[in-house]
């Protein structure tokens, strides 16, 4: 939505609006053929299992119904979305946390003012965020060990850590 904030109601309701009737097309499809299908306010992400000659006329098909959708494509056995990454495996949806590129290995995010508190927040954030993207149990141990280790290493005490 141009010129409509992220965080007003209003703006998700009209996006709602705006992406209903290429999002049924979508669903339609992706509901027949067995596929996977999530949303973010107007981003979206499925799976395709057929060939890339059949996709493209199908994705051109609905960006006919509603012209000022545009598509990022992403072809391959992995994505990423949304900081998870996104894999087939041998007919298995698998995924986990995607590190940020950006960001220097064992870094915390940090803004001037932020109490411990704020801090202790983001901890059990990023381990709920782990909990929902990892496929494999072994993958958030993996994850939870890394933050409590960032923590660790950026003067965080054992106890801090420990008790969040």
């Amino acid at each position: 939505m141009k010129g409509s904030p992220n965080t007003m109601a209003l703006s998700d309701t009209l996006a709602n609006i705006y992406l209903f009737d290429w999002q049924k097309l979508i669903l339609k499809e992706v509901q027949q053929k067995d596929e996977f299908f999530g949303r973010y306010k107007d981003e979206i992400f499925f799976t395709w299992n057929d060939s890339d000659h059949v996709l493209r006329p199908y994705l051109h098909a609905v960006q006919n119904v509603q012209s000022n959708v545009h598509f990022q494509v992403s072809i391959g056995s992995s994505v990423r979305f949304f900081g998870a990454h996104v894999e087939n495996r041998q007919g298995q949806l698998y995924t986990r946390v995607h590190p940020d590129l950006f960001m220097q290995n064992y870094t915390l995010p940090y803004v001037v003012g932020h109490t411990k508190l704020k801090h202790s927040n983001y901890l059990r954030a990023a381990l709920l965020r782990a909990v929902c993207y990892c496929s494999l149990v072994e993958d958030f141990h993996r994850e939870r060990i890394y933050l409590e280790l960032s923590y660790l290493i950026n003067g965080y005490s054992l106890l801090f850590v420990e008790s969040h």
